[in-house]
């Protein structure tokens, strides 16, 4: 369980540049992949997530920047039939995408958390909570990034670039 409240930092429209490509993703008793790119003149970064079985899903999200407040709007949905809005932020502990307040019929704040970012790989955590302040892991995900693609091999430039 964290308790925190992370301090927030610039977030900038390529703030998830890192994220674009093919990633292969692992998980306690599972993986998948997910397919980032950015799509309608690069100001939306769309998602295409695949679990692989034994509990194959599909999903999917579309995160546009809003400039006018330096924050990340993503939707996302699936094929359990969920559908959730995330504000998404930069803090010290990584790349956060929470829902504004409780949602679903459990009234929790739900978030992702990107952190460990490298060139080729990063961590994943989905995280609830009942009072946005304490949290607790539900499901973490490593990534590695796959060589399928020149794209790919762009995107883990690009992402080089931005860390000089």
């Amino acid at each position: 369980m964290r308790d925190e409240r992370p301090t927030l930092v610039d977030v900038g429209p390529d703030a998830l540049d890192f994220w674009l490509g093919t990633w292969t993703a692992t998980w306690r008793g599972g993986g998948g992949t997910n397919t980032i790119t950015r799509e309608l003149d690069d100001r939306v970064v769309v998602e295409r997530f695949e679990a692989g079985p034994p509990d194959p899903w599909s999903g999917m999200s579309v995160s546009v920047h809003d400039a006018t407040k330096d924050l990340w709007h993503q939707t996302w949905v699936d094929s359990n039939g969920s559908y959730w809005h995330f504000v998404g932020s930069r803090t010290e502990e990584g790349t956060i995408f929470a829902t504004p307040g409780p949602v679903d019929e459990d009234r929790l704040v739900k978030r992702m958390v990107f952190s460990d970012v490298e060139d080729d790989s990063f961590h994943w955590r989905w995280e609830s909570s009942t009072d946005g302040t304490t949290w607790i892991e539900r499901w973490a995900i490593d990534y590695r990034r796959a060589r399928t693609s020149s794209h790919d091999e762009g995107a883990s430039l690009a992402h080089r670039r931005l860390r000089r």
